[in-house]
C-alpha cells in the first residue's frame, strides 16, 4: 500500500518511466501542468491513448500492480474511460480522445497528439524527473477551460505565468459550445478576485508573492483577450 507522500509521487514517476516514447499516448492533467515549471503534487495520472494501444497499456498497468476499477462518480470526462488503482495512486486511461463532461465537446486523440510534445516533468521531490509526451500548454489550457473545476482554475493561472499563445488557445476553442466556454472563462476571471486564492495557489504550487502577482496579471489579460475574441 502506497501511503507516504513521497512514495505516492515516486510511484507515478516509476510508471511514467516505463512508457516507451514510440507509443501513441499523451499525458494530460496535473503531471502535464508540472512540466511547465511549477510542480504540483498529484496522485492521478491522466493518459489519453489510441484504442489500438489499449492492450499494451492495460498489460503495463497490470504488471505494475494496479487493479482495474469501474469508473468514478466525479469523472471530469465522458467517453471511453478506464481507471486503475494502486493504494492511493490512480491511472486514468482516456481512450481515443477526451470529451468534457461539462461541455460535451470531444477532442479526438489525433488532435491532442498533434498538439503535444516530449517534455521533462519534475516532481515536488526534485529527484523525480522523467521525459514523456504531454499536451502543449495551449492544449492543456483549452482542456481545462472545458472542465473549469477549482484545480483547473489554479492550473490555468500557473500556465499563464509564461504567456501562452492566445491565438492557439482560441483555435482550440473556436468549435466548442461558445456560451458554455464564455461562462467558464467568466468563472475563472471572477475567481481571480477571491481573497483565498493566494493561499490556495501557494499551498499547491509553493510560489512566492512575485510569482503569484505575475501569474494573476497574465491570466487576467490572456483570458480576457480569449473571451473577447470568442464573442
Amino acid at each position: 500500500m502506497i501511503t507516504v507522500f513521497s512514495d505516492r509521487e515516486k510511484e507515478c514517476f516509476t510508471f511514467l518511466k516505463l512508457i516507451p516514447n514510440k507509443k501513441k499516448y499523451v499525458i494530460i492533467g496535473g503531471y502535464a501542468v508540472s512540466s511547465f515549471g511549477f510542480p504540483r503534487f498529484s496522485v492521478d495520472l491522466d493518459i489519453t491513448i489510441l484504442e489500438n494501444e489499449h492492450t499494451f497499456f492495460k498489460k503495463l498497468i497490470s504488471d505494475s500492480g494496479y487493479e482495474f476499477k469501474i469508473g468514478k462518480e466525479d469523472l471530469t470526462y465522458l467517453g471511453k474511460f478506464e481507471r486503475y488503482k494502486k493504494g492511493f495512486v490512480s491511472i486514468d486511461l482516456l481512450i481515443n480522445g477526451v470529451q468534457s463532461r461539462q461541455t460535451g465537446y470531444h477532442y479526438p486523440f489525433d488532435y491532442i497528439f498533434k498538439n503535444s510534445q516530449i517534455r521533462e516533468i519534475s516532481g515536488w521531490d526534485q529527484t523525480n524527473k522523467v521525459k514523456v509526451r504531454t499536451a502543449k500548454k495551449e492544449m492543456l489550457i483549452a482542456l481545462k477551460i472545458h472542465s473549469m473545476r477549482t484545480a483547473d482554475i489554479r492550473d490555468i493561472i500557473m500556465l499563464c505565468y509564461e504567456k501562452p499563445s492566445i491565438q492557439s488557445i482560441i483555435d482550440h476553442l473556436k468549435n466548442s459550445p461558445k456560451e458554455k466556454i464564455i461562462e467558464h472563462i467568466n468563472k475563472l476571471l471572477a475567481s481571480l478576485n477571491d481573497i483565498n486564492l493566494r493561499d490556495s495557489l501557494k499551498g499547491v504550487f509553493s510560489i512566492d508573492d512575485k510569482l503569484f502577482k505575475k501569474s494573476i496579471e497574465n491570466c487576467k489579460q490572456i483570458m480576457t483577450d480569449v473571451k473577447n475574441q470568442l464573442l
